[in-house]
Formats: C-alpha cells, structure tokens, sequence
C-alpha cells in the first residue's frame, strides 16, 4: 500500500516537474498577488473627492479650513457656501464626501469653547465614512491648538477648545448587504464567464474535438464568438438572479432601473469573456486556463475599490485598479442600485467598460484565431 502511494507521489511530482509553465504559475502568481498588495497598500488615503461648504470666514474657521485644504487625503473638487448643495454633491456621487464649516464657528468656539464641524457621508462607500471621520477628527484636535493659541493672544485668555466632527448621513446607515449585495453581484458575473471561457477552447483542445470542428464548414471567428455569446447570457443571468435574491430574498435597497442594470451588466460579461478568451488563448491545458482565472479573482477581489477604497492605494499603484474591468462596474452598480442614478449619470463608466470588453475581445479574438491556425 505504502509503495503504491509513493509511486503515485513520485509520478505526479515528475509531471509537475516538467510542466514548467504550470509550476512557474503555482508558485509566481500568488507572490506577485501578495507583493502588489503589499506595494499598492502601504500607503495612507489620499486624494478622496471631496467637496467643502464654507460658511464663516473669521480667522479660527481660516485655521480649520487650511488644515483640511493642505492635507493630501482630500482632494477638493467643489466649494459652496451653504449645506444643501454640498449635500448634493454627495448625493449624485460628485464627491465622496462633503465638509461643512458652519455658520458662527468662529464665535462659538472664541466665546463657548467648542464648535463643530459638518460632514456629509454616503455610507454606500466601503470604509470610506470611517476614514474621513478619522482623519477630521485629527485636523480638529490640532486645529484646536491653534485656536487656542490665537485667543490667547488677542484677548489674553486661557481657553481649552473642543471641535467635534458631526457626521450626517445622507440615506442614513446601511446595512452590509446594501454595500456588499452588488459587490458580490459584480464578482460572480465577472467570474463564471470568465472562466468558462478560459476553460473552453483548451477543453475542446484537449478532447481532440476542436480539430473535428476545424474540419466542418464553421468558420474560426464563428466557433469563438458562438462560444462567448452563450457565456454571456449565462454571465447576465447570474447577474440578475443574484440581484434578485439579495433585493427581494434578503431586503438590500435597490433603487435602480431593471434595464440600466442589464445593461450595465452585460458590459461586465463582455469585459470578462474578453479576458477569458485571452486566458484560454495563452494556457496548454484546463488547469493553466483555472490558474488565470483564480489569479484574476483575487486581484479583482483586492484592487476594485470594493474592500479597501482606490484612494487608499499609493497612487503609482493604481493602474492595477484602473486595468479592473469590476472597478468601473462597482461604481456604475452602486450609482445606480444605492444612489438612485441613472444610465446617463455613470455613462463614462459604461463606455470604459464597452472600451474595455472591445480591446480584450478583438485582441483575444485575433490571437486564438492564429492559435487554431
């Protein structure tokens, strides 16, 4: 029994030895995962979109207002003077966040000894609320110092002073599956299409089927294309069902339109098909085709904005982000699902993703067509 399991073991190692390509991949990608996280990652939030309401301008607010101008985790986009169109600003996903300086700041915390300062968060980010609440409440704390400095020196006064950082929410908390329902929705639909594309033309290639089909009076670009289109639907209808269940089945909020959605789906599908042609494209054998596909989870899982926001990666790091065909989906299902937006408010985000699946599609195409030559 002994010997047998040895002989076993012996065997497969031996294979696994000489299929250097599959070993390069076992042990290469989950270190190139680990070190892009770790390189991506090490940094602190910054450049979060923000907009700012400003509505006293006496020289305390000044000092709040500098601080929060100066520092790299804000990048401010819009500056109004009243709540109400920071509010929004936030609401149609202009910015992430909004941060108010209320009226009589400045005299209530000369006067009172403490005041407070506004924000404006939409909750449907990830972290994001967490972060900036954190972060405000440092300027705040050092801001206070400041202030206190200044009311010493002009009026000769010795006061302690206390700035708070209020948070509103504009849809009020939400629950997890809110955030995490079309999250999940996106990975499935990106996953299961795109593996069954990496898996197909090498499937058959290994089979000894795709020479037969060569040989039939079907062309190249129709057995691919009628491979991918049946993947697709697969991809849309995952996509649906999934949103149906955790809409209808678990109560997440969903306020958006059933067509946008499909719509905006079926991009990811094509976005993913794309990929996993080009997977197929380049790998041997079905467990190559798998290794790619289980690589391309966990990057898209790690790098779409989802788990951990873009702006808290290093900025020369996130191309990786940007080359994520479920970052642009995330933002357009979460616009539209969360934030009651429409097709036309996340349109660029669309044709990123219509740009996307016609770069991979044509240059996957193109090279599994001088493959089967």
């Amino acid at each position: 029994m002994l010997e047998k399991l040895i002989a076993v073991i012996i065997k497969e190692c031996k294979q696994l030895i000489r299929d250097k390509r599959t070993i390069a991949l076992v042990i290469a990608l989950p270190l190139i995962v680990m070190v892009a996280f770790g390189i991506a990652y090490s940094g602190e939030l910054e450049g979060v979109p923000v907009a700012i309401g400003i509505a006293d301008y006496d020289y305390p607010a000044k000092i709040v207002l500098s601080r929060i101008l100066s520092h790299k985790a804000f990048d401010i986009r819009y500056v109004a003077d009243n709540l109400e169109t920071v509010k929004n600003y936030v609401e149609k996903g202009y910015v992430k966040a909004g941060i108010i300086i209320p009226a009589k700041f400045s005299e209530k915390v000369v006067f009172l000894g403490n005041g407070e300062i506004i924000t404006i968060v939409d909750s449907g980010w990830l972290n994001i609320p967490e972060a900036i609440q954190g972060i405000l409440a440092d300027i705040a704390n050092e801001a206070s110092k400041d202030i206190s400095t200044y009311i010493y020196t002009k009026y000769g006064v010795l006061k302690e002073v206390t700035i708070s950082v209020i948070p509103q929410y504009i849809r009020g908390k939400l629950k997890v599956i809110d955030i995490v329902g079309p999250a999940v929705m996106g990975i499935m639909v990106q996953q299961v299409p795109l593996t069954l594309a990496a898996i197909s033309i090498v499937r058959e290639r290994e089979k000894g089927t795709l020479e037969k089909l060569l040989t039939t009076p079907i062309g190249r670009l129709d057995l691919i294309l009628g491979k991918l289109v049946p993947y697709a639907l697969v991809g849309v209808l995952i996509g649906i069902g999934e949103l149906f269940i955790v809409t209808k089945g678990l109560g997440a909020i969903n306020y958006g339109d059933p067509i946008e959605i499909t719509i905006v789906t079926l991009m990811l599908a094509l976005a993913s098909l794309g990929l996993g042609l080009f997977f197929s494209a380049i790998s041997r054998n079905q467990l190559q085709a798998m290794q790619f596909s289980t690589f391309m989870m966990l990057l898209s899982y790690l790098f779409s904005g989802f788990l951990l926001p873009v702006e808290g990666i290093r900025p020369e790091a996130r191309f990786i982000v940007y080359a994520m065909p479920l970052y642009y989906f995330y933002i357009a299902i979460g616009a539209l699902t969360l934030r009651s937006l429409h097709l036309i408010d996340i349109l660029d985000q669309v044709i990123y993703l219509g740009i996307y699946a016609f770069i991979t599609l044509s240059l996957s195409i193109v090279l599994m067509s001088k493959r089967l030559e």
